[in-house]
């Protein structure tokens, strides 16, 4: 089904403008609830007032966050989407909407609140960077990659400011069996802070979280990524819905990753066999483990190797581009990339909207992690961001 025909069967037609984006990102999204879809903009006039005037219809955007099985209620992950410009400057300036969207999930004690911190503060920095002014096509590629190193480097020093203002008690991890009140302290044999609780003990602050950016304006696409939350490009090609990975996977499976952690760190890091993870050797932090290599907010383990500096990379969409999905490692744990996109592209050509669409690949993954084949209990945050192509 083209992306023509998907628009139309999901409630897009002709040239109305039908662009569903989430509530502003410094509203962080419930645990458990699917963000509402809001018709940003009435249909444009007949005439546009100025030549070559766009209309916003070729992008539709839903986003679901779910908080799985795995920690009870708490929800770490964080999603928010933003349009760049109002309908006045579009109005003012012949060009294209565009689109943000930005996809993290938090580890450890307050990863929630790194996540969400970040994320606004990476959205932030875009909506002041030359991008207000600039169309993505015109910038050159060293121009895009430096925004965004800037984008991610304000969400790396936003998440850091929670370890300076972390709160005196904590409840962790949320709504679970295992939920203990931690109180805020020191940890005797290194002197950092620390949570500590009557049964579990004393455990080191210490927390991250991965983020994915994605922009789209036009026909351009821009990432960037650290960690393991992965960015997918859908296409149709003939009968079969296929998947192009945008993102790099940063973990210890890389030999690129890994390379660079053993040059970094010598002996005091390095990456198990058996599952990439990057582990710590010696100092305060020895027997720290970490399932990425790159991630935003790590105070100690940015000592071992862990950056924060994001992989980016540009694309040019294409009319066989049918939608971008961006989404935690809830759904890439159980879900391939091409399965993903013909979930998707299946519901919207059944005519359920983004925000349904992303609902329905988020429960399913989440079904697939408790499953028969899985014990209950196995599924973790999943989030899912969707951008649907209607017109290229």
């Amino acid at each position: 089904m083209s992306t023509a025909a998907l628009a139309e069967a999901s409630g897009l037609q002709g040239s109305q403008s039908a662009v569903y984006s989430s509530q502003e990102a410094s509203q962080p999204p419930g645990p458990s609830q699917q963000q509402p879809l809001v018709a940003a903009a009435p249909a444009p006039p007949a005439h546009p007032p100025h030549r070559g005037w766009l209309p916003n219809a070729h992008v539709l955007h839903g986003e679901i966050s779910l908080p799985g099985s795995r920690y009870g209620s708490l929800n770490q992950d964080f999603v928010a989407t933003q349009e760049l410009h109002e309908g006045g400057y579009l109005r003012r300036h012949p060009q294209s909407q565009c689109y943000m969207t930005v996809v993290l999930d938090g580890h450890g004690m307050l990863g929630e609140l790194a996540a969400r911190e970040a994320g606004v503060a990476i959205l932030h920095s875009i909506r002041d960077s030359e991008l207000r002014h600039k169309q993505l096509e015109d910038m050159a590629k060293q121009e895009v990659e430096a925004m965004i190193r800037a984008a991610f480097l304000a969400g790396h020093l936003a998440a850091l400011r929670v370890f300076d203002n972390a709160p005196r008690t904590y409840d962790f991890p949320k709504g679970s069996s295992m939920e203990e009140r931690y109180v805020l302290g020191v940890h005797p044999p290194t002197g950092d802070k620390a949570y500590t609780a009557a049964h579990a003990g004393s455990r080191m602050l210490e927390f991250g979280t991965t983020a994915t950016l994605a922009i789209v304006q036009g026909t351009s696409l821009a990432i960037g990524n650290v960690g393991d939350s992965l960015a997918v490009l859908g296409r149709e090609e003939g009968e079969e819905y296929l998947a192009d990975v945008v993102t790099e996977r940063h973990f210890g499976w890389d030999p690129a990753e890994r390379a660079r952690v053993e040059a970094a760190c010598g002996d005091s890091a390095t990456v198990s066999q058996d599952d990439g993870y990057l582990i710590v050797e010696e100092g305060r932090l020895r027997g720290f483990q970490l399932g990425m290599t790159r991630a935003l907010g790590h105070r100690l383990l940015s000592q071992y190797g862990v950056s924060s500096i994001p992989t980016v990379s540009l694309h040019k969409l294409a009319p066989e581009h049918m939608c971008l999905i961006v989404a935690t490692d809830g759904v890439w744990e159980v879900l391939g990339s091409a399965a993903a996109v013909k979930l998707v592209c299946d519901a919207l050509a059944e005519g359920h909207t983004p925000g349904e669409a992303a609902r329905q690949l988020a429960a399913e993954a989440v079904h697939l992690a408790d499953g028969p084949v899985r014990a209950q209990g196995a599924a973790d945050n999943t989030t899912v961001s969707l951008f649907v192509f209607a017109e290229l």
